[in-house]
């Protein structure tokens, strides 16, 4: 189970739902205004305390919480029925709380898997770091500037382990490559996050264009490119069937002809990450027709998602990839 999950769940029962940034998001109310909300997902319904917590942390410029839980415990429900600041969604029992009312899907969603605990990104990254570079030592400095990181951040993940990287005079030195891919793709929990999902006419890249085009008109900030499109340039094997793209934002979709739909009719998946890595390790490269270049995220990035794609080749896909990134330096 994600935020996302709680996210879409507010679409399934009826209401209108904005996603302004990786824990935020703007919920309609029945008069026509918007309720921002600060999103928190649980692994267990809060207790009366939780609750009390989480209240007195509400953030400024935020009306108040949406709790993401499995099922809504009877403290939560009360809360939420008493205090209109606490909204909840319920996955499992696909039942969202908003304003004191309870809104229903109408159909019971499978149970996903348990959310993890404490992430540790910057080991993450850099998994992706050592699998990708060359064999010369970096230093921790230099690890820190490639990942967008501080040096003390890097510092207190070191060592990785030493079946895959080792500390040599120089610096830190890739032992496995490929070791570090499989760790990555094997532990990777997913950039969490908020995710809207989209559909348009037009191909994918007609598509893309337009969704830079209005990220370079509101804040300059192009989206990274992942997923089967970002894999067509890296190691073309598949026809892109879905775009999936991390923004710092997300900006008004359906002003630009995209409609807002449930994740599996979607051709377009726009998220914005609490992987803090996933933007600052992405690359720019030149894109024919566009008068600036296209990001795109990094290989093991684009492999995850490309992974999560529609079809039978999708595993082949990945091989593809991950085969052509281990032989060939895809990216610096």
């Amino acid at each position: 189970m994600e935020s996302s999950d709680g996210v879409e769940l507010l679409l399934d029962v009826g209401l209108d739902r904005r996603v302004t940034g990786s824990a935020e998001v703007e919920i309609g109310t029945s008069d026509g205004r918007w309720s921002r909300h600060q999103v928190m997902l649980l692994r267990h319904s809060p207790s009366p305390q939780e609750i009390d917590r989480a209240v007195a942390a509400i953030r400024p410029h935020v009306d108040g919480l949406l709790f993401v839980v499995a099922r809504a415990g009877r403290a939560l429900n009360r809360a939420a029925e008493r205090d209109h600041r606490i909204a909840y969604a319920a996955v499992d029992d696909a039942v969202v709380l908003f304003q004191g009312e309870a809104h229903g899907a109408g159909e019971q969603r499978p149970a996903g898997p348990a959310h993890p605990g404490r992430i540790s990104w910057a080991r993450l990254a850099m998994l992706r770091l050592f699998a990708l570079s060359p064999d010369e030592p970096m230093s921790q400095s230099e690890i820190a500037r490639r990942l967008g990181m501080s040096h003390v951040a890097i510092g207190k993940q070191l060592p990785l382990p030493d079946d895959l990287v080792a500390r040599t005079p120089a610096g830190w030195q890739v032992v496995d490559r490929a070791g570090c891919w499989d760790r990555f793709m094997s532990h990777y929990p997913g950039p969490r996050g908020l995710t809207t999902y989209w559909a348009s006419t037009g191909d994918l890249a007609a598509q893309l264009e337009r969704i830079e085009e209005v990220a370079r008109d509101r804040s300059n900030a192009r989206p990274a490119v992942s997923g089967d499109l970002a894999a067509d340039l890296y190691a073309p094997w598949r026809r892109p069937n879905r775009l999936v793209a991390y923004a710092i934002d997300q900006p008004p979709l359906e002003e630009y002809g995209f409609t807002i739909v449930r994740s599996a009719d979607a051709t377009v998946e726009l998220c914005t990450p609490r992987d803090p890595t996933v933007l600052t390790m992405s690359r720019e490269s030149p894109s024919i027709g566009d008068r600036n270049a296209r990001r795109y995220t990094d290989p093991l990035i684009t492999a995850w998602d490309l992974r999560r794609s529609p079809g039978g080749d999708a595993d082949s896909a990945v091989d593809q990839l991950r085969a052509r990134a281990l032989r060939v330096r895809l990216w610096a």
